[in-house]
């Protein structure tokens, strides 16, 4: 083989290896991308559960004090009701109002017209059942109407 055969073998597999070399190192550098981006995505995988983490611990403290102040509340109502139920036998002698401002309050209901009316009788029957045509039902009057005599 001639030289010049040999030196176009080396410039082929020169120009070959420079392709090879090229793919390979971009197929490097994908990968070396893909586990940059899968460190990432477990990195923050191991952040959001740590959110939740910090989340359902932060959820389990405020249930625990809403437990706590519904038993607070609880045992208030309870402590209210047996004192209203043992405060019950005394309400008994003693009346909501002084005697004086219950007599001034049925003084002053005696006095109310509303009261006096109610013992009235009346004889005529209400607006409503009145003999003839009344309010929304009246009708219209004609001139004709207007002007006979009634």
């Amino acid at each position: 083989m001639s030289t010049i055969t040999w030196i176009g073998v080396v410039i082929i597999i020169a120009i070959g290896s420079f392709f090879v070399g090229g793919l390979f190192t971009k197929k490097r550098f994908k990968q070396e991308e893909l586990e940059q981006q899968a460190e990432k995505a477990q990195n923050e995988l191991e952040q959001y559960r740590q959110d939740v983490a910090d989340h359902l611990d932060s959820t389990n403290k405020l249930i625990n004090k809403l437990k706590d102040n519904y038993e607070q509340l609880a045992h208030h109502v309870q402590q209210s009701d047996h004192l209203l139920l043992s405060k019950k036998d005394l309400d008994d002698s003693q009346p909501f109002f002084s005697k004086e401002t219950t007599e001034q309050l049925q003084a002053s209901l005696s006095q109310r017209p509303e009261r006096h009316s109610s013992n009235m009788v009346h004889d005529s029957q209400p607006a409503d059942y009145a003999a003839g045509e009344s309010g929304l039902f009246r009708g219209k009057k004609t001139d004709v109407e207007q002007r006979q005599p009634a």
